[in-house]
């Protein structure tokens, strides 16, 4: 751990009672709705099975959104894919977006109708070739939307400059490296403070993903170590995004939903019986409540 940057513990000490309670009094349309951006024809296997697995990842991360508090979800995907969901999307409405090349074209009249009652997005999983620096620009420059920013969407972020204070990265270390030129003894040398580093000169909040998570807005920086091996496997990087873009939709600020969907991804493995072996992300997904009456103290008969 770094001598030059002070690390705070990101454990149910600090987190527990952050969240508020939802009101009674409120309706779907009082707790968000968050956009997820994504989806491409690079998915390897048959074109069916190919379509169906991005289809089966694009509703989970959406369910994990709504997991996370927000009223409503929406998946904007390519327009080709958008038939595949309807199948296995319970919760998300569907947004065909238009594709080129198998990817996702930024559309300025799609991009204003989805922002109109967005409170949060979330960008780049699965977009492969997809146009997320668009995207994120439209968002920064013309919006006052929260997001989050993951897995495809990464590529674009050394292009960006500032975020505004307005987006959630989510990379592992292989990412970050890809994001910023460094290399990985680089990084695992001294990851708190060129995490805060990162986060400060870019205004965002940056989560370098690992066995021990580093989380910084460029001023304070944490470290989650909840989480054991039932996460390593693909689609638990998307469940993550789903419950930080939840957060962001229902107005939790980006620190706190980041170290809140941090801890709630790791701390729900924990709480699974799945055999790590046969652990899926559908199984992070039915432990999600636990973690929540946890964070917000309520004790069940």
């Amino acid at each position: 751990m770094s001598n030059k940057t002070d690390v705070l513990n990101n454990d149910l000490a600090s987190l527990q009672f952050t969240l508020p309670f939802r009101t009674e009094e409120g309706n779907k349309g009082s707790f968000g709705r968050c956009v997820v951006v994504g989806g491409s024809a690079n998915f390897v296997g048959a074109p069916r099975f190919a379509a169906e697995s991005a289809a089966e990842v694009l509703a989970l991360l959406g369910e994990a959104a709504m997991r996370a508090g927000a009223g409503t979800t929406v998946l904007a995907v390519p327009d080709f894919l958008a038939q595949a969901l309807y199948p296995v999307v319970r919760y998300s409405a569907v947004f065909p977006l238009p594709s080129k090349d198998g990817g996702i074209m930024f559309d300025r009249a799609s991009a204003n109708e989805l922002a109109r009652k967005a409170t949060s997005f979330a960008i780049g999983m699965g977009m492969g070739g997809g146009d997320a620096e668009s995207w994120v620009r439209f968002l920064l420059k013309e919006t006052d939307v929260k997001f989050v920013l993951d897995a495809d969407g990464l590529k674009c972020a050394g292009n960006i400059g500032a975020f505004l204070g307005r987006a959630v990265l989510t990379p592992h270390v292989g990412e970050f490296c890809a994001m910023t030129g460094m290399t990985a003894e680089e990084v695992g040398a001294d990851t708190a403070e060129i995490c805060r580093a990162f986060a400060a000169e870019h205004d965002c909040v940056l989560i370098i993903k690992g066995h021990e998570s580093y989380i910084s807005d460029g001023r304070e920086v944490y470290v989650n170590c909840t989480g054991n091996s039932r996460l390593s496997k693909g689609g638990s990087g998307d469940v993550l995004a789903g419950i930080i873009g939840g957060l962001l939709a229902w107005d939790v600020p980006a620190l706190l939903a980041a170290r809140t969907g941090a801890y709630a991804l790791g701390r729900s493995a924990e709480f699974s019986r799945v055999n790590a072996l046969a652990h899926l992300p559908d199984d992070i997904m039915s432990c999600l409540p636990l973690v929540f009456d946890e964070l917000q103290g309520v004790m069940r008969l």
